[in-house]
């Protein structure tokens, strides 16, 4: 049994020479489904994995140090397709399917495709993947096959966000934050529900206004969002890093700074590179 560390589960590539060992991750995670169903055999095992073993396209599920998993996501003409979602028997029921498929779905919704992936008859794994939004499509001699349809872009879910929580809608911002989301504000050291990081925001001292100054997409699915915030006299700075599951924030990570002036060394005059943003504090 891995303990979850603070900043959750990772992925890391893999590569051809990784097959045996995943191989038999996928014999452990699956043989007690194919017993019960009486399908289990080695040799279908290997070549159902090799038919579609991808390296380029398969990540390691990481518990720290540890691979506690292994998921494949691979991008089709017009959906992505995920193969081999197989957690350690040890690993599972810890919520790190919920987080792989949070991590897919994200990836799915920016590019607005669909998610595709097929589940063993008559496997347990059926009722968790319906939850997750997949509906059945098809069905062959031993798999159903199911798809996701997108939601709406985790960019404009972020963009969103910061909108209604300048316009003091805070109906509107807790409604694109889940039941069950944490917000931490690393600067301070505290972590809040969404109901409390909506009352902080709703009692701040009042006379701020938000500049949204980017928002993209990370490679994880993630979305990255950096704002200036004045406060008179005061400037803040704010970067965040949200996930977002099914058109609603799940958890983000914010730092705050306070904008100051540069020491009185490091002047425009003196390094030719160096340009000041307009509006920002002199130097002192």
């Amino acid at each position: 049994m891995w303990p979850v560390p603070d900043d959750g589960p990772s992925l890391a590539p893999t590569v051809a020479s990784d097959f045996e060992a995943l191989l038999a991750l996928r014999v452990r995670a699956m043989r007690p489904s194919l017993e019960a169903l009486g399908r289990f055999d080695p040799a279908r095992a290997r070549e159902r994995f090799a038919g579609t073993f991808q390296p380029e396209h398969l990540h390691h599920l990481m518990l720290g140090a540890h691979r506690v998993g292994c998921v494949s996501l691979r991008p089709k003409p017009a959906a992505l397709r995920i193969d081999h979602l197989y957690i350690e028997p040890t690993a599972q029921r810890r919520g790190l399917g919920a987080w792989v498929m949070g991590w897919a779905a994200a990836l799915a919704d920016l590019r607005q495709q669909p998610l595709e992936l097929a589940a063993l008859q008559g496997s347990d794994a059926n009722r968790f993947y319906q939850r997750h939004g997949f509906a059945e499509v098809g069905r062959s001699d031993f798999d159903i096959e199911y798809r996701r349809a997108p939601a709406v872009s985790p960019l404009d879910v972020v963009r969103g966000l910061w909108g209604h929580i300048q316009a003091r809608d805070w109906a509107a911002a807790r409604a694109l934050l889940h039941a069950e989301a944490t917000v931490r504000w690393w600067a301070s050291g505290g972590t809040m529900d969404a109901d409390t990081f909506i009352r902080v925001n709703a009692e701040y001292p009042e006379g701020w206004t938000i500049h949204l100054l980017q928002c993209q997409a990370l490679q994880d699915g993630r979305v990255l969002s950096m704002a200036r915030v004045d406060h008179p006299p005061g400037i803040f700075l704010v970067q965040s890093v949200a996930r977002v599951r099914d058109g609603r924030v799940a958890q983000a990570d914010e730092l705050w700074a306070t904008a100051e002036a540069p020491p009185a060394w490091r002047t425009a005059e003196r390094f030719a590179g160096l340009q000041r943003r307009p509006g920002w504090p002199a130097a002192s």
